[in-house]
């Protein structure tokens, strides 16, 4: 069964991007430009959270806050990404799991989500 991951990004480049890299090793991903995934995580189930810090009118450490006070989804590891000043403060306020700050070696965000691939087998 394929881990899925979930990965919220506002720069449709970058999202794209952000799918077709995890996509080739071999994760099932629900890419979206707005927070309306956050909506439906219970029954979506991922095994992992992408965020992206600055979704226009919405903000990643918002959201994770949110994910996180909720019972059915305090369990459900979330990445914060961005290129923001302070992200691994920002990142530990908001309680997410962990960060990667903008710009990324491919290498190092597929490491990190397989950190979090293997917490879940």
């Amino acid at each position: 069964m394929k881990k899925k991951i979930v990965v919220i990004e506002d720069n449709h480049d970058i999202l794209e991007l952000l799918g077709f890299i995890l996509e080739n090793e071999d994760y099932e991903v629900l890419a979206s430009l707005d927070a309306e995934p956050i909506k439906s995580l219970e029954e979506i189930n991922p095994h992992l959270i992408l965020l992206d810090e600055n979704l226009g009118a919405d903000k990643g450490h918002r959201l994770c806050l949110e994910i996180k006070a909720n019972p059915g989804t305090s369990h459900l590891p979330v990445i914060l990404i961005s290129a923001v000043k302070d992200l691994a403060e920002i990142a530990k306020k908001c309680n997410a799991d962990n960060y990667i700050a903008k710009p990324f070696l491919i290498e190092d965000l597929l490491n990190l989500v397989k950190q979090y691939h293997r917490r879940t087998n």
